[in-house]
């Protein structure tokens, strides 16, 4: 006897040993799957790298911009005057009727005073957002692709809990039918009990139809069959969340997605506040042209060669307000999204409570049920031997077979149950075990 407990031990032991290796390395490798194969990740690293783009398009405004005029315009009436020339009147123009002009010329930024840093710092913390913005995306879908995995597994145990259900009135319907055999039962009771049978074989059906609708929509996010890759000794159980509120709440406040997000937004608006503010600035800029036209006296009509170099420093003075405008609304958007983040922060605090009180109302739960299926397991045997001995009716044994069925399915629920809310702990904790 000593010997069959320390096997039955053992198997126990090895049995959890082989759960967790299974969990470890196939979770993990449906959440990556599924990460691979997301067209909508796939999309959102495709327009991060634009990024790239947008701070090159920045950057030009730290170069000179050239650019080439050809020009032509006719002009009427145009200014002349009549003078003596060697005694003789004589009629010259100061501009041609035919104006032509070809030039290139060049612009430069010299200083702006800090607008052309700050706007490239902007666009870095943009896409660094859009960043944080694909880590939220694959969190979210790693914690789908986990929640679905445990449904498939408290399903699967579901599933044989209830074709447990139908072996015992399978067996139940032998010891009627023996009982019948022998004038001890009525054929009334032979129906009653392929009626629950039926029953029974029906809710096997709706489970599986159930398990089949979790891999569907498994197979979609993995973009393949998850019907083998799934072991069907998984366990209930998540051993990455936290072991007290404060903790998780700590852990939330560093690594929660949402909130990162959220602080991402944040940094951004200051410095969008920060750039509204240097709208009054001044701004330097160089200016050259060189090219030919024509309209030069003595004569006008020949094309000449013609030059320009000059500074020019642009200095708003009167704008409506418009900057200060600006200003003031990028102070208020920076306001309500700090206000957002608290909010945010007092959610998570709510949400973690609420999933520990769950697991504790849970645990409180499984330690009844556990003792309530032992009691069914017992009251089953005495309702048996008292059937089989013809001291117990039919009615006594398919309450029995009903009440353990419940105690199981709710042993199992309080399981499924506890599991979700360490889930929803990992999730606002920003656990990342894949």
């Amino acid at each position: 006897m000593k010997i069959n407990k320390a096997f039955i031990i053992i198997c126990l032991f090895l049995g959890g040993e082989v759960f967790a290796q299974s969990t470890e390395q196939v979770l993990p490798k449906l959440i990556n799957q599924a990460i691979e194969y997301s067209p909508r990740v796939k999309e959102q690293q495709q327009l991060l790298t634009t990024g790239d783009y947008r701070i090159k398009v920045q950057e030009t405004g730290l170069k000179p911009q050239v650019s080439g005029e050809l020009s032509y315009s006719r002009v009427d009436p145009i200014a002349q005057a009549t003078l003596p020339v060697n005694g003789e009147p004589r009629t010259i123009q100061f501009q041609p009727h035919n104006n032509y002009n070809a030039s290139v010329g060049a612009s430069y930024v010299i200083y702006d005073w800090g607008r052309f840093k700050a706007g490239v710092q902007k666009t870095l913390l943009e896409i660094q957002q859009q960043g944080g913005g694909i880590e939220t995306l694959k969190h979210t879908l790693a914690y789908q692709v986990t929640q679905l995995y445990y449904s498939i597994v408290y399903l699967q145990k579901a599933i044989v809990v209830q074709q447990e259900q139908v072996k015992l009135v399978q067996e139940n319907g032998k010891i009627i039918a023996d009982r019948i055999k022998s004038g001890d039962a009525l054929d009334y009771d032979a129906i009653q009990t392929q009626v629950r049978y039926k029953n029974a074989e029906m809710r096997v059906i709706d489970l599986q139809g159930q398990l089949e609708k979790q891999f569907i929509f498994l197979s979609s996010l993995i973009g393949s069959d998850a019907r083998k890759l799934i072991p069907a000794n998984a366990e209930l159980q998540f051993p990455y969340a936290k072991s007290d509120l404060q903790t998780a709440y700590n852990e939330a406040i560093q690594n929660n997605v949402d909130l990162k997000y959220l602080l991402s937004k944040e940094s951004i608006l200051e410095q969008e506040v920060k750039i509204s503010g240097m709208s009054s600035l001044p701004t330097l800029a160089a200016s050259a042209s060189v090219g030919v036209r024509n309209g030069y006296l003595p004569d006008i009509s020949i094309l000449r060669p013609n030059s320009l170099l000059g500074v020019k420093l642009s200095i708003p003075i009167y704008t409506g307000k418009r900057g200060a405008y600006n200003t003031q609304i990028a102070k208020i958007n920076l306001d309500a999204a700090k206000q957002g983040t608290e909010s945010q922060k007092v959610q998570i605090s709510r949400d973690l409570e609420n999933a520990y009180n769950d697991i504790k109302v849970a645990n409180q739960k499984k330690e009844l049920a556990a003792s309530n299926v032992f009691q069914a397991e017992y009251g089953l045997k005495l309702a048996k031997n008292r059937l089989a001995n013809g001291v117990s009716t039919p009615l006594e044994i398919q309450a029995a077979e009903t009440g353990l069925e419940e105690a199981k399915f709710n042993l199992l629920q309080y399981d499924y149950q506890a599991l979700m809310a360490k889930l929803e702990i990992g999730r606002l904790s920003g656990v990342k075990f894949w």
